[in-house]
């Protein structure tokens, strides 16, 4: 074989490896979403991925390295919601910003439910632990905690504003959390009592939230 040969070669190859790897790190989140961690099997995954098996332990080892794997693949994806964030924490007009804010949750979530979707089974999870698993730990750490971070930061800011309800910011969180994960975890829920797809909910969905908090 020629080395122009060999090089297309080896450029395919690696390709298509990526390929594989892309598809096996999708399906794991969907199947890690849907599931969780101890109820999904690699071998699961791997038809969901449309790959043998023992592609799996190639490209990733145990279920816990592709757990960690999955899971580090998302840093790019949550990296543009801050950055989506911090576009609307620079709007001057305070309700304009809250609704901006709210939006690009909104969106996020619906085109990443899996993210919600894992936090929820391992939360569930860990409920009645001594402690947090290294596992949850990990994900609170790795998505959670820059997120909360930020979007605490702005609805304080909506507070000193005056346009939403004066409450420890703790309880605020969590009561705003509620609200704008609740309909699109449960989608199914939602699109059975509405017959709207949940992708179509993004500005009803973004104007119930505005019109629950903003006085």
């Amino acid at each position: 074989m020629s080395q122009p040969a060999k090089r297309l070669k080896t450029t395919a190859t690696t390709r298509d490896a990526a390929s594989t790897r892309r598809r096996i790190l999708d399906a794991a989140l969907k199947a890690f979403a849907r599931h969780g961690f101890d109820g999904v099997s690699l071998r699961t995954i791997a038809d969901e991925a449309g790959v043998n098996h023992q592609l799996i332990g190639h490209h990733f080892g145990s279920k816990q390295d592709l757990w960690d794997a999955a899971l580090d693949s998302r840093v790019e994806v949550f990296g543009k919601l801050h950055h989506a964030l911090d576009v609307a924490g620079e709007v001057s007009d305070p309700r304009e910003q809250f609704r901006s804010f709210q939006r690009a949750v909104v969106e996020f979530t619906v085109a990443n439910p899996e993210n919600a979707c894992i936090n929820y089974h391992e939360a569930l999870v860990n409920r009645s632990a001594r402690k947090n698993s290294d596992r949850y730990q990990r994900l609170l750490e790795l998505q959670v905690t820059r997120y909360r971070e930020v979007t605490e930061r702005l609805l304080a800011q909506a507070q000193d504003a005056g346009i939403i309800p004066q409450m420890p910011i703790d309880d605020l969180w969590f009561v705003w959390q509620g609200a704008v994960l609740h309909r699109i975890i449960t989608a199914k829920q939602s699109e059975h009592f509405t017959g709207v797809p949940i992708e179509d909910v993004v500005d009803a969905h973004t104007d119930a939230i505005v019109r629950i908090f903003i006085r």
